[in-house]
């Protein structure tokens, strides 16, 4: 188990600004990377399924369940909440790469919701519109390709590295760091919280373009963050490295990245700290490694033992009442996680076809998330 400490929530919320005073009323864009089907969506192929199969890896999937999960935990906050789109699919106009399963982007659709994907018209509309907060949520890819065993996090901001030109952006990417770092559920293998990845965009992709200004005059390097508002684009890990994408691939795993995000702008707005909290764990086996090509893990990491695909994880009251359940799915995460939990103690029982099956006793904390990391042991089969 392990959570942010104390210490270290109040620092990060010294940065905040005096005045601010909650989520109530302010205005966040959101904005979910990519968009569509296409090759330029980052397809991937995992253990399941082959590149390109909508079923598959996608980025631009991954990151809207992200963003929809942000946005809920916004409005529940009192936030307006804009978002460049709420469903997966969409491309721009006259892309080449569109797919049977793509759809042009539009301002608005029949239920009034707009699915924008150019990049300048959403830094248009945030310059336009001058929000609150803005950000741009995604994953990495490492340039030396599939299967890199390289995972961190990186936040950036338009500017030089120490300099950012919509002034206000280290601060609010300073504040959310720590919050987002805090997945003991993945594995680190660059940052930490003593060596931050948080960058100008013009430094940490070397100048190329040289930061040409866009039509609406801001110069920078992400097109997306061409614009006035304080802002940033997070990479939250690496899809290259191959167990986290097949983490990526669980829709609960996802969600507790966008609530990492909620608690890092509440932190920033010194909001109401919520009243519930949450369980995530991974449950593998204690005694098999994965080995296949398409899970290349860190050596010794976490990531060697193989997920158990179909297990299920009964939740406990303090009176030992069974009161909810989670199945792991089948992509080789070995994920499960508990949402809107009032705070107590509770036991967890992970039973697995094949393993032995235990216990264990969690405590849930308000505004936390509690994280376990079972290992079952193969039952033993005396053969005669």
């Amino acid at each position: 188990m392990k959570k942010i400490t104390l210490l270290l929530a109040a620092a990060m919320l010294a940065l905040a600004p005096a005045a601010a005073k909650g989520l109530k009323g302010k205005v966040i864009y959101v904005n979910p990377g990519h968009g569509g089907w296409t090759i330029n969506d980052r397809p991937h192929a995992t253990m399941n399924y082959q590149e390109m199969d909508t079923m598959s890896f996608f980025e631009s999937k991954t990151c809207l369940w992200k963003g929809l999960e942000l946005r809920d935990r916004l409005q529940a906050a009192g936030a307006k909440v804009i978002m460049s789109r709420t469903r997966n699919g969409w491309v721009a106009e006259g892309d080449k790469n569109a797919t049977v399963n793509d759809r042009f982007e539009t301002y608005a659709d029949e239920n009034g919701q707009q699915q924008l994907i150019d990049l300048f018209k959403i830094a248009s509309q945030v310059d336009s519109i001058n929000p609150d907060y803005f950000i741009a949520l995604h994953s990495n890819a490492t340039g030396g390709g599939d299967g890199k065993k390289v995972n961190y996090l990186l936040y950036m901001y338009r500017g030089e590295t120490g300099n950012d030109y919509a002034k206000g952006s280290i601060d609010r990417a300073t504040v959310a760091y720590p919050y987002m770092w805090n997945n003991p559920l993945t594995v680190w293998t660059s940052s930490s919280m003593e060596d931050r990845y948080i960058a100008g965009d013009l430094s940490w992709m070397g100048g190329t373009p040289p930061g040409k200004p866009n039509a609406l005059g801001y110069t920078g390097w992400l097109a997306v963050l061409k614009h006035r508002v304080p802002s940033f684009l997070v990479e939250g890990s690496f899809h290259s490295y191959q167990p986290e994408r097949q983490r990526l691939m669980n829709r609960d795993y996802c969600r507790m990245e966008g609530i990492r995000h909620f608690r890092g702008i509440n932190a920033w707005f010194k909001g109401k700290p919520e009243k519930h909290g949450y369980i995530a764990g991974t449950l593998k086996s204690a005694d098999e490694r994965v080995d296949d090509p398409c899970f290349n893990y860190v050596d010794g990491s976490d990531d060697q033992w193989k997920p158990l695909n179909g297990a299920v994880v009964y939740l406990l009251n303090e009176r030992n009442v069974r009161i909810r359940h989670y199945k792991v799915d089948n992509e080789w995460n070995g994920f499960f996680g508990f949402f809107y939990l009032k705070p107590g103690k509770y036991s967890l029982i992970y039973d697995a076809p094949g393993y032995e099956s235990i216990i264990e006793k969690v405590e849930v904390k308000k505004n936390e998330t509690t994280y376990c990391k079972p290992r079952l042991h193969r039952t033993k089969i005396d053969i005669k």
